[in-house]
C-alpha cells in the first residue's frame, strides 16, 4: 500500500482543496504535485490526525476501528457493504456541490478527512480494489478497542412453548446402534437407510421427524446427521452388504459417561469438513458449477458469535442473524464473493447471487444451524409462540452448550438408574439407564415404547437371538440381576429357562440342496478335494447340503471338472 503523500499527488486539484477544507488546511500552491505534498504535510501532523479523529462521528469511527482490525485494509467490496459508498465526481460536479459537507456513508467521511484511500492490488492473479489507511499516516491513529467489537443480541421473554434436545442425540445414536445390532439392515448405495428401515425407526427415536412422509434417509435432516456422525466415529461398519455397529468402537463409545458422548458428537460435528449444511438447506438448491464453500469455516464463526452471547438468556433468533449481518456478513464468504455461488430459490427457482440475497442464503443458513445441529446436539434449546410453529422465534443456550462453547464447566451427569421388570415380562428403561446397559438389554428383547422411559418386553424370540449368538439362558439372567439391582421377578426367571430348554428342539436353516441322477457322482465329488469341502451334510445317496454362500464357487469347480449343472431358483 502507499504513504499519504503518494495517494494525493494521484488526485485532481478539486478533490485536493475538498481535503484540504475538510481539514482546515490552507494550499499555497495551485501546482497539484506541490499542493500534494503540502496537504501530506499537515495532514500528517500529529495535533492534525488527533483533531481529525475527535471529530469523527460514531458511525465513521467504527469504520476506521474496523479498517485498523483488518490490518489496515479490507476489500473495497466488503467495505463499501459495511459502511457505505464513496461517490465518484468529476472536478466540476465535485466543487459545485461540495459532498464532503454532508457524506452520505462513514467510508465518504473518512475519504474526505483524508484518512483513508483506495488502491488496486492483486489477488489470486486478479486486480482487486482496496480501501486502506495510508502506511505513514496508521501509526499516527489511536488503536481500536481492546478484544471483538461489541455484539449485541436482544433479549427476549421466555416462551410459551420449549424444546430442549438435552441428551437425546445420544440417546437416539444408542437406539439406531441397537437396531443395526438386531435387523439385517441392507442399506442403499449410498448407505442410507431404506425407506421400510426408515419406517420401522422413527418411532423408536425420541425426537420426533416426519417419519410417514420420509421418502428417503435426506427428507430426515437429524437422523441422516446422526447416521453421518455414526460413521465418521466409526461406530458402524457395513459387513457383507449389511449395516452393523463396530463392536470395539461402539463399545467404547456406549460405556463413556453421558456428557462424554454428547461432546463427541458435538466436536465431530464441529470439525467435520464434507457435512455440508448448505448444500442441505430445503428452501435452497446449490448448482455444483466449481464454487467450494468451506461448512467449517461458517460453523467455526457462528459458534464464535454464539460464544458472546449470555449463556441461559432467551435471546431473539432474528436479532442473533441481524446482529452477524452487521458485524460480520461475510462470515462463510472470506473473499466476499457473492457472484460466483449459484444458489437457487427452490421454491421460485431464481438465481440468488449479489449481496441483496444474504438473507436468504447467509441468514437461512445461521436459523437453520441454530434449529437443526445446535439444537440437535444438545447446545441451544428453542422457543415457540405455539406447538404449531416451525420456527422458533428465540433461542438460549444450555449447560451442555455453554461447556461446549468453553464458557462454562460441563454439568454433572445424571445419577444411573436401574431397569424396572416386571412380572409381565415388560423392562422399564429410565432415560438415566447407561446406555450400554440399554444396548445390552436391546439385544435380549423387543422394543416396545420410548419417551420419558424405554420400554421393551423379553419375548421367545429375542431369546432365541441371543442363544443363537451364544449367550447362554444363565447369562441373561445375571444380566437382568445386576440391571434391575437384583429385582427380577420369579416368573420372568421360570419363564427365560423354560424358553431356553426349548430352543434348538426344531431347526431351520438356509443352504442349498445338491442333486445327482446317480449315487457314483455324489460319491466321487465327496472324494475330489475341489469339491468335498463344499459338502456340508449328506442328505442322501443322491443329496448333500451345500452352504448358501458358497454355491456360486462350487457351481465354478464342477464346469472345471467337466460337469454342467442345472441350477434352479437360484440368482448366481
Amino acid at each position: 500500500m502507499k504513504t499519504l503523500k503518494q495517494c494525493l499527488i494521484d488526485y485532481d486539484m478539486a478533490l485536493l482543496r475538498a481535503i484540504a477544507q475538510r481539514r482546515g488546511v490552507e494550499l499555497s500552491s495551485n501546482r497539484r504535485r506541490e499542493a500534494a505534498a503540502q496537504l501530506a504535510a499537515a495532514l500528517l501532523e500529529p495535533e492534525s490526525v488527533a483533531e481529525a479523529v475527535a471529530w469523527l462521528s460514531p458511525a465513521e469511527r467504527e469504520a476506521l476501528d474496523a479498517l485498523l482490525i483488518a490490518g489496515g485494509r479490507m476489500q473495497a467490496a466488503l467495505f463499501s457493504r459495511r459502511f457505505g459508498e464513496i461517490r465518484t465526481f468529476g472536478p466540476g460536479r465535485l466543487e459545485r456541490e461540495e459532498p464532503w459537507r454532508q457524506p452520505v456513508s462513514p467510508a465518504e467521511g473518512l475519504w474526505y478527512r483524508g484518512l483513508i484511500a483506495r488502491a488496486f492490488d492483486l489477488v489470486d492473479e486478479q486486480a482487486t480494489e482496496f480501501v486502506f489507511i495510508p502506511t505513514d499516516l496508521r501509526p499516527l491513529l489511536p488503536a481500536p478497542p481492546a478484544g471483538p467489537l461489541p455484539f449485541t443480541v436482544e433479549k427476549v421473554s421466555p416462551p410459551p412453548i420449549v424444546r430442549d434436545d438435552g441428551l437425546a442425540a445420544v440417546q437416539d445414536l444408542c437406539t439406531f446402534l441397537a437396531y443395526l445390532r438386531n435387523q439385517s439392515v441392507v442399506p442403499l448405495r449410498d448407505r442410507s437407510l431404506k425407506r421400510e428401515d426408515l419406517a420401522r425407526l422413527g418411532p423408536r427415536l425420541l425426537v420426533a421427524e416426519d417419519w410417514a412422509g420420509a421418502q428417503r434417509e435426506g427428507n430426515l435432516p437429524r437422523l441422516a446427521l446422526l447416521h453421518y456422525l455414526a460413521q465418521r466415529l466409526g461406530l458402524i461398519q457395513l459387513i457383507k452388504g449389511r449395516l452393523q455397529p463396530n463392536p470395539a468402537t461402539a463399545k467404547s463409545w456406549l460405556r463413556s459417561a453421558p456428557g462424554q458422548q454428547l461432546t463427541t458428537l458435538q466436536k465431530t460435528w464441529r470439525d467435520d469438513e464434507r457435512w455440508n449444511e448448505l448444500w442441505r438447506l430445503p428452501t435452497l438448491r446449490c448448482e455444483d458449477t466449481g464454487w467450494r464453500n468451506d461448512p467449517r469455516l461458517a460453523r467455526e464463526r457462528v459458534l464464535g458469535y454464539l460464544a458472546r452471547c449470555p449463556v441461559g438468556e432467551w435471546l431473539s433468533l432474528e436479532s442473533f442473524i441481524a446482529a452477524i449481518k452487521r458485524a460480520d456478513p461475510d462470515f462463510q464468504r472470506p473473499d466476499g464473493d457473492y457472484r460466483s455461488w449459484y444458489i437457487r430459490d427452490a421454491a421460485s427457482g431464481e438465481y440468488l447471487m449479489g449481496f441483496e440475497h444474504w438473507d436468504q442464503v447467509e441468514g437461512a443458513l445461521i436459523a437453520h444451524l441454530i434449529s437443526g445441529p445446535l439444537r440437535w446436539l444438545g447446545v441451544v434449546a428453542l422457543g415457540y409462540n405455539d406447538e404449531a410453529e416451525n420456527q422458533p422465534r428465540c433461542f438460549r443456550i444450555t449447560p451442555y452448550g455453554a461447556a461446549f462453547l468453553g464458557l462454562a464447566s460441563p454439568p454433572p451427569d445424571p445419577e444411573p438408574e436401574p431397569v424396572v421388570i416386571t412380572s409381565d415380562l415388560k423392562v422399564r428403561v429410565p432415560l438415566a439407564t447407561p446406555l450400554y446397559d440399554r444396548f445390552q438389554l436391546a439385544r435380549i428383547s423387543e422394543w416396545k415404547a420410548s419417551g420419558e422411559e424405554f420400554v421393551y418386553r423379553l419375548t421367545p424370540a429375542a431369546l432365541a437371538r441371543a442363544l443363537s449368538e451364544k449367550v447362554s439362558v444363565e447369562q441373561v439372567l445375571a444380566f437382568l440381576e445386576r440391571v434391575s439391582g437384583g429385582q427380577v421377578p420369579p416368573r420372568v426367571s421360570v419363564a427365560l429357562r423354560g424358553w431356553a430348554e426349548k430352543f434348538g428342539a426344531v431347526r431351520l436353516r438356509r443352504a442349498v440342496v445338491l442333486q445327482v441322477r446317480k449315487e457314483i457322482t455324489l460319491q466321487e465329488l465327496r472324494t475330489l478335494p475341489q469339491t468335498a469341502s463344499y459338502l456340508v451334510e449328506i442328505l442322501s445317496p443322491r443329496a448333500a447340503l451345500v452352504k448358501e454362500e458358497n454355491w456360486p464357487r462350487l457351481v465354478e469347480e464342477l464346469e472345471k471338472l467337466g460337469y454342467l449343472p442345472q441350477v434352479e431358483g437360484l440368482d448366481r
